[in-house]
């Protein structure tokens, strides 16, 4: 599995599409007819935080590790690919679909500074595991400032 590591901001008109998301996520009552017009679709995320690390943990069954891409940067992990759907070919009436197939797209907003050359991500039993490593805080110590004594007259 490929691990991207960028230095630098987001994407440009990222943004955008993120809250055209969010404003589509709120209009009611309005459902796709079928699994194929869903679009992109997220898989089940979790995020947790340990003593030195954040830990996000992406359920995605059914994938090769070079199927999925995991790109990083110090504010945000993308974690996405595509899964497909085996029998889209042939012709069949569901009675429940309860599986997505297409595109899929996970970010998480990293709450802290990260080592980026040090995130490690493993894929096993359909859950793709991202260990994000807490930076170091660097420690400012003030230095005296040395005022000059006042003259005394005399």
């Amino acid at each position: 599995m490929l691990i991207v590591r960028r230095r630098g901001g987001r994407e440009t008109g990222r943004i955008q599409q993120d809250m055209e998301q969010v404003f589509r996520s709120l209009v009611i009552g309005v459902r796709p007819i079928s699994r194929s017009n869903i679009g992109v679709w997220r898989p089940p995320v979790e995020v947790y935080e340990c003593e030195n690390c954040l830990v996000v943990t992406v359920e995605i069954a059914g994938l090769q590790e070079e199927e999925i891409s995991v790109i990083v940067d110090e504010t945000l992990l993308r974690v996405s690919g595509v899964r497909q759907n085996p029998t889209a070919t042939q012709k069949r009436t569901y009675h429940e679909m309860g599986i997505a197939y297409g595109q899929f797209e996970a970010q998480v907003f990293l709450p802290f500074a990260i080592v980026l050359d040090e995130v490690e991500a493993s894929y096993q039993g359909g859950f793709l595991t991202v260990t994000l490593p807490r930076a170091q805080a660097t420690r400012i110590v003030p230095r005296a400032s040395e005022t000059p004594a006042p003259m005394q007259e005399g």
